[in-house]
């Protein structure tokens, strides 16, 4: 069940993150495919060389005990099967 479940959610991130991946904001980098640490250390460094001068480094973990999951689930248009089990996962 572990691998079964593991491949279908490999396909469904692999279905799903093209089309929401350009919908993010363009500077942020936590676990966002092709965007790294060093990524983000170069950001900044450009930012401040450029006179901004504010970073949020922030510790969401908390904040996903919060969200309505049923209305995250109302936005994702895919057939009922794979809504079904991303709301089991």
């Amino acid at each position: 069940p572990t691998i079964r479940d593991r491949a279908k959610q490999a396909l469904v991130k692999m279905a799903m993150e093209p089309y929401w991946e350009p919908k993010f904001e363009g500077t942020s980098y936590g676990f966002r495919p092709g965007r790294s640490t060093h990524d983000a250390i170069g950001r900044i460094f450009v930012g401040i060389n450029q006179g901004e001068y504010y970073v949020l480094d922030a510790d969401i973990t908390k904040c996903f005990d919060q969200i309505d999951h049923d209305y995250l689930l109302s936005k994702l248009h895919c057939p009922t099967t794979i809504r079904r089990n991303v709301k089991q996962w």
